[in-house]
């Protein structure tokens, strides 16, 4: 490690989730800061310095207490600790526990808002029994005075944070992008026909509304079927569905995948669909990667007019946009592309072309060390 380079504490409080790329993926592009990331508990070993209760926590004794105090206390004495520039907590309900830790080591605090952190009813967090959230709830206010600054994905988060009374002086429009070399388009044929959908089972990706429409086309396009990525707790649910709508024989649940693994099916894909919707708890996307990373590999993307979705979508340009729950007009819009390839094949391009002018994942980094280095006065 070179001693001229800086050094950033990167904080999500269980590390590393297999969904979560788009934590890992910018701190393996950092060239001015050098990452250690923290954790309350790391799940897995990773490639980065990092630090962690769990290390020596055998029982569970100091998860648990960190759980209910926040005491950065618990990390004992590394040396990593001490050699921090700045701390980068991701999700806000992270945000509280890693205030507490920048204080001790009286060094900034940035806290990155994905989404459902800033979009979920505060009233209804009551009920949820998680302390996770109770610290949100008590510590919000305070979290609000004392971060340097609040990065969002989009626009719609943007006035979010500032209808839930964060400082808008302090929120920053940063979105990490993707890696647009490690998802480009096929040069060959696929060897099969099919629309991707990749998203956790919950209910905020719309899952369900995506299995109505395809069943809407199926007979019109026997040929083509429906591979759907993710897991979650409405899986029982999702696949009761499939049966119920007589189209589970065109329809294949392969569960969660690792990137490399979706990376290839978004290669091979022909259309991508994710009709995300607001939950019942108000629970938004913030602006899902896997619509970045279908456009940077050359395929039209159907979704909703949804958070921030607008922002990663060119409606009529890099694929379709329909209302929310609406499995009318889904079906309606992958008809289209299904029986114009030479349209979907255009808009796949425009896509690409889009993101890659926006949402590079290298371009990015260097704004985000750039905020990194306003925040500590670095000029």
């Amino acid at each position: 490690m070179s001693k001229t380079m800086r050094e950033v504490g990167i904080y999500r409080k269980r590390f590393p989730r297999v969904s979560e790329t788009f934590i890992t993926e910018p701190a393996l592009n950092l060239s001015k800061y050098d990452p250690i990331f923290i954790a309350c508990t790391l799940l897995k070993e990773v490639a980065f310095r990092n630090i962690s209760i769990n290390q020596s926590d055998f029982l569970n004794i100091k998860q648990l207490i960190y759980l209910i105090t926040r005491s950065p206390h618990l990390f004992g004495h590394s040396g990593l600790l001490n050699n921090l520039d700045l701390i980068h907590a991701h999700f806000g309900p992270d945000g509280v526990y890693a205030m507490a830790l920048a204080e001790k080591l009286k060094i900034p605090l940035i806290v990155s808002f994905w989404g459902y952190d800033i979009t979920i009813n505060r009233r209804k967090i009551w009920s949820y029994g998680a302390p996770l959230y109770y610290q949100l709830i008590l510590h919000e206010k305070e979290l609000k005075e004392k971060a340097s600054a609040f990065l969002v994905l989009s626009n719609f988060l943007r006035k979010k944070l500032i209808e839930q009374g964060y400082p808008e002086k302090k929120i920053i429009l940063y979105n990490p992008g993707i890696n647009i070399r490690k998802f480009s388009p096929r040069t060959e044929e696929a060897d099969e026909r099919f629309i991707l959908c990749v998203g956790r089972h919950t209910e905020k990706k719309g899952i369900d509304t995506l299995l109505r429409a395809f069943a809407r086309i199926y007979k019109k396009h026997p040929n083509v079927s429906l591979i759907q990525v993710g897991a979650g707790d409405l899986t029982a649910e999702l696949h009761a569905l499939s049966q119920k709508l007589g189209i589970s024989q065109y329809v294949r649940f392969v569960g969660a995948k690792p990137h490399d693994e979706v990376q290839k099916l978004m290669r091979n894909a022909e259309i991508f669909a994710l009709p995300s919707q607001m939950a019942e708890n108000g629970d938004c996307e913030g602006m899902p990667f896997a619509i970045l990373e279908a456009c940077a590999s050359g395929i039209p993307v159907v979704s909703t007019w949804h958070s921030g979705i607008p922002e990663a979508i060119l409606d009529g340009e890099t694929g379709f946009l329909v209302s929310e729950k609406d499995d009318v007009a889904l079906a309606e819009k992958l008809d289209i592309l299904l029986s114009d390839r030479a349209l979907s094949k255009q808009m796949g391009q425009r896509g690409r072309e889009y993101v890659c002018e926006l949402f590079d994942i290298h371009k990015q980094t260097i704004k985000l060390e750039a905020i990194y280095d306003s925040v500590l006065g670095i000029k």
